[in-house]
């Protein structure tokens, strides 16, 4: 009968062996599984927090192209011979270092923007000339810059004709 006793004693220490080892296991189990959920997690959120910056940077990109389009319009409409070649007073229609723009509904949204305005030849449009009197042709550049890293700078270029030379 002692034997039979050890052997039952035996049998259920080896049970309470066995639920033990097994809850061991499924602890693991669960730390594991929330350590994959955890890193699927902070995966998605900087996924998400990318694409609402990339978002963010086209809008900046059409306030950009905007501005640049409206600092060409200001000139064009100035008439050729009141284009100057040099920057004039800032803020102005003139001014052609404009560093701090600010736009947006909420003008929340920061811009520079660089003019410059040269004498180009007919015969090649892309290259400076000096200018002769009268000049005949002024390419303007606008370059305008989102402070925003992941937007890319708009140029703008145009070439204004006389219309009286």
């Amino acid at each position: 009968m002692s034997d039979h006793v050890t052997s039952c004693k035996q049998a259920r220490w080896n049970a309470q062996q066995q639920r033990a080892r097994e809850q061991g296991f499924a602890l693991v189990e669960v730390v594991v599984a929330s350590l994959i959920l955890g890193i699927a997690v902070a995966g998605i959120a900087l996924m998400l927090s990318a694409a609402r910056s990339f978002t963010v940077a086209q809008g900046d990109d059409r306030v950009a192209f905007y501005l640049a389009q409206e600092k060409v319009e200001n000139l064009r409409a100035l008439g050729f011979a009141a284009v100057p070649t040099i920057s004039g007073p800032c803020p102005g229609t003139t001014c052609y270092d404009e560093s701090s723009l600010t736009a947006g509904e909420d003008q929340a949204q920061t811009f520079s923007r660089v003019t410059a305005v040269v004498c180009v030849a007919k015969s090649n449009v892309n290259t400076a000339i000096a200018c002769p009197t009268p000049p005949v042709l002024k390419r303007i550049t606008v370059t305008v810059t989102p402070a925003m890293r992941q937007a890319d700078p708009v140029v703008m270029t145009t070439v204004l004709a006389c219309q009286q030379c």
